[in-house]
């Protein structure tokens, strides 16, 4: 059973609490916050420690980085619910967090911490976001290649990789609702993806590929630690 503010609010779906938000029912608003804050704050909490929009508060433990971050994450969901179209090719879920992290993306481009940037921990960028970044396009390219023989498994990984970047890292439980599809869906095309990356000689790039969602994973969880700042 969903969470909920209101039992008579229970068997709306959130295409239908969306266009009610439109209509100026706030309560709807509220309903969709309550149902899916645990998903808002995971992704609110993923994206700023990958985008990284204000340096001042990446000593902030996640419960406290959250606190600050609720009412922005509340005001990004009333902007997806104003904005949305029932029309789009994304699940709305989806679409909030593409709001969000460019939300994210215009405050760190207008953070003037930015200038900052070198004079915090000496091997705080232990993870190169960079050099991951560009390995793992040409990771995603040549995977990406060898599937187009298949263009529903293509189309799958393509999507895939789309939305876990737009997400900024979440769990394949939450990659599956977005999604729009089952978890176990999501395994069974990669392991048909994997078949045919063996086959086409990119074992290890198809292994790296999975690695580094991991590696990433593990990281941008990871507590920063103040010690960094002394």
């Amino acid at each position: 059973m969903v969470n909920t503010i209101n039992e008579s609010y229970a068997h709306f779906d959130d295409v239908q609490l969306v266009n009610m938000t439109q209509n100026g029912d706030f309560d709807a608003l509220s309903e969709l916050w309550t149902r899916h804050v645990e998903f808002i704050k995971k992704v609110t909490l993923n994206q700023y420690y990958k985008i990284r929009p204000d340096f001042s508060e990446d000593f902030l433990n996640s419960e406290k980085l959250w606190s600050y971050r609720l009412g922005s994450s509340y005001i990004n969901l009333a902007k997806a619910a104003e904005t949305y179209d029932s029309n789009y090719s994304v699940p709305f879920l989806a679409y909030f967090a593409m709001k969000n992290k460019y939300a994210f993306k215009d405050e760190k481009a207008f953070n003037t911490e930015m200038s900052m940037r070198n004079s915090y921990c000496e091997n705080y960028d232990s993870y190169e976001f960079r050099d991951q970044d560009d390995d793992m396009a040409e990771i995603v390219n040549s995977i990406e290649k060898c599937l187009s023989g298949n263009e529903r498994l293509r189309a799958f990984f393509k999507k895939y990789v789309e939305t876990f970047d737009e997400l900024g890292y979440v769990s394949q439980t939450d990659m599956a609702k977005v999604m729009g599809i089952s978890r176990q869906m999501i395994n069974t095309n990669f392991k048909k993806i994997r078949f045919i990356a063996e086959e086409n000689g990119l074992e290890k790039e198809f292994a790296d590929f999975l690695s580094a969602q991991d590696e990433a994973q593990n990281y941008i969880q990871k507590p920063y630690s103040s010690e960094c700042y002394s």
